[in-house]
């Protein structure tokens, strides 16, 4: 059998099931034709100019981009928008989009779970699981683990900005105490405060939050560390990207799956 893009979009949807996507998100095959044969894929935080370059150079055949390219409607397809000129130059260079976003957030194979495993959090816990109806929940947005001892938040910090290879964070909060319980939640934080059961965490990890989520934040007594958006997700898309290459199904068809070395934070301190 061929592997083709609807073989590859089946994949991406057994790892991370696009029905569990946030019902404000646009996820799946964006962008191609269903019957491209695929025999190389890069994985992407999102999509730019130097990534699409990046995939030609490489020889991939479709891109995985955890952001959407293709978000909110669109009237029409030219080069005088950003998105219209992405999606031009995705067709122009005989390439196959798909994005995992908010159900990759969800999955044990994507962007929370890279996050936690990487800060060496055990025992962990959704911090919003996916309703299910018999056994332990699979799926959810964040997690709740534990470092393997308390540690000072201080300390903590230091950890996050060395395995995140970030040289500053944002603190909300007490820096002051001590941590053992923490969560995560990769990219926007501002949910943490929606309705999310935070009380089993000493602090938060997340990307960022806005100035008023994060005011509220302050006043309910949460410490929150906003590591960039970037800089949490990002981790991410590595750690799909070692699922994929396990997958039989790739395996098998000997599919290369590429990680994108062309993309960076869109602006920087100085």
């Amino acid at each position: 059998m061929k592997f083709t893009a609807s073989v590859l979009d089946h994949i991406i949807d057994s790892l991370a099931p696009y029905s569990l996507a946030c019902s404000w998100d646009n996820v799946g095959f964006q962008v191609g034709r269903s019957d491209r044969n695929i025999a190389a894929v890069l994985c992407a935080l999102e999509i730019t100019p130097a990534i699409i370059r990046e995939a030609v150079r490489k020889k991939a055949d479709a891109i995985i981009s955890h952001h959407p390219l293709i978000f909110h409607p669109v009237l029409r397809i030219t080069d005088s928008a950003v998105t219209g000129q992405l999606v031009t130059d995705i067709i122009l260079s005989g390439l196959c989009l798909f994005v995992a976003h908010t159900n990759l957030d969800k999955s044990p194979c994507g962007t929370n779970h890279a996050l936690a495993k990487l800060i060496g959090l055990a025992n962990l816990r959704f911090i919003q699981p996916e309703p299910v109806q018999i056994g332990k929940p699979q799926y959810g947005m964040g997690y709740v683990g534990k470092l393997p001892k308390t540690i000072t938040i201080k300390r903590f910090i230091e950890e996050v900005k060395r395995c995140l290879r970030v040289s500053h964070v944002q603190v909300i909060g007490d820096v002051k105490g001590r941590v053992r319980r923490v969560a995560v939640l990769a990219g926007s934080g501002n949910e943490a405060i929606k309705g999310m059961d935070m009380s089993l965490a000493d602090v938060l990890l997340t990307g960022e939050m806005s100035h008023h989520a994060a005011l509220e934040a302050k006043i309910l007594g949460m410490t929150v560390i906003c590591a960039g958006h970037y800089a949490t997700e990002a981790v991410g898309m590595k750690y799909f990207a070692g699922f994929l290459r396990r997958h039989k199904g790739i395996q098998e068809a000997g599919v290369k799956i590429l990680e994108a070395k062309c993309q960076s934070p869109p602006y920087e301190y100085v």
